[in-house]
């Protein structure tokens, strides 16, 4: 029986949804339908392990099976066979539970279909793979969708990892053991964050943090792919974050413009916001599949763009030509997230032995230094 997360399900519900409607929709900022801006749906491809399939659809919905030896038809429904199907992996979807479920209700559909996985292979850049029709251009197009859902839930646009940690410095200012000092702030008062209560205590001590590196080289080199000082404006993104206590990147990045921790603007205005610009490039990299640990190309043959799947089933796209539209839809609706910092409540500033350890958030001592761990993580809001 197949199993998937929601994430996964979701590229299933695309995939038939969209087959079943024959539209995609241009969104706009507020992810509402242009009407004006659509796609047609010519052809959706699923590669599976051994062969692929591919959805035809004209006066129905035709599936074939191919590999190198054989195209073989295996199936037909109507539009409104499809419209039944997409429903049932919709409410599958919002009911499911744990890391991992069937949705029960379409299991012969995927046996009729040969649908053995749910997700596209890593090796793949994008989710969905779809022939469109494109009225402005009259021209059909073989163009690959990442895809983003926020059914069931808001989905991480960046996950974490051990990698994702960013390093600051400073000088030994502390009258304190570090022991002691972990120990006093690991449980401050009312709801602060013991991360926001440290790096402030560091402040009122004198501490100037500085931005050190990220733990993880592969990160860095992604990072520096997109643009030169993006691992340095995420690192003081993050520091920022928790200082300020505000999670929205919209928040984040004024302040960055603000403080210019960079010293771009040499204490002169500017209309570039430079911080702002290169927060977004990052956010959108992210979005199309760049991830922490698997290098990076910025390659960008036959991608389409981003499909968002919204809470409510609709179903709206971002295509590559208006990207300055998804760039600012992502920095207005995007936050960082606090992964479990995998800390020892019985003994502050050391690593618990299990459960997930990102292994930050808490004073250290290297190279005569002080230094703290920030991680990274980004989800939709």
């Amino acid at each position: 029986m197949l199993k998937g997360n929601k994430g996964e399900w979701s590229e299933l519900y695309v995939l038939v949804t969209l087959l079943a409607e024959g539209n995609l929709f241009q969104s706009d900022v507020n992810l509402k339908k242009d009407f004006s801006n659509v796609y047609e749906i010519v052809k959706a491809y699923k590669s599976e392990s051994q062969y692929n399939l591919e959805f035809d659809r004209n006066d129905s919905i035709k599936i074939y099976k191919k590999n190198n030896q054989s195209n073989e038809q295996i199936g037909e429904f109507s539009f409104s066979d499809f419209s039944e199907i997409s429903k049932l992996l919709y409410n599958g979807i919002l009911k499911g539970k744990g890391s991992s479920f069937p949705i029960l209700e379409v299991q012969d559909f995927l046996k009729t279909s040969h649908i053995n996985k749910l997700k596209a292979d890593s090796s793949v850049k994008s989710d969905i793979q779809l022939k469109i029709y494109d009225h402005r251009l009259a021209t059909e197009t073989d163009l690959g969708f990442s895809i983003k859902s926020l059914i069931g839930g808001n989905s991480t646009l960046f996950n974490t990892g051990v990698g994702n940690n960013f390093i600051f410095s400073t000088v030994d200012g502390l009258k304190e053991t570090i022991e002691d000092f972990n120990a006093r702030t690991y449980k401050p008062e009312g709801r602060m964050s013991k991360l926001t209560f440290r790096l402030q205590e560091l402040q009122q001590l004198g501490c100037e943090m500085k931005f050190e590196k990220i733990q993880s080289n592969q990160l860095w080199k992604n990072l520096k792919m997109i643009d030169g000082d993006l691992p340095e404006i995420i690192g003081w993104s993050l520091y920022y974050r928790w200082v300020f206590r505000d999670s929205s990147l919209t928040k984040i990045s004024a302040i960055l413009e603000e403080m210019d921790p960079m010293n771009f603007y040499g204490g002169e205005a500017s209309e570039q916001k430079l911080y702002e610009y290169k927060l977004k490039r990052f956010l959108t990299e992210a979005a199309m599949g760049m991830t922490s640990e698997k290098p990076w190309l910025g390659e960008y043959d036959s991608f389409g763009g981003v499909i968002i799947a919204k809470k409510d089933g609709d179903i709206v796209c971002f295509h590559i030509y208006d990207f300055n539209l998804f760039r600012n839809y992502l920095l207005n609706n995007t936050k960082f997230e606090q992964p479990s910092t995998g800390e020892d409540a019985k003994f502050p500033g050391r690593p618990r032995a299990s459960g997930k350890n990102y292994n930050y958030g808490w004073l250290y001592r290297k190279d005569d230094l002080l230094k703290i761990k920030i991680n990274l993580q980004i989800r939709f809001k």
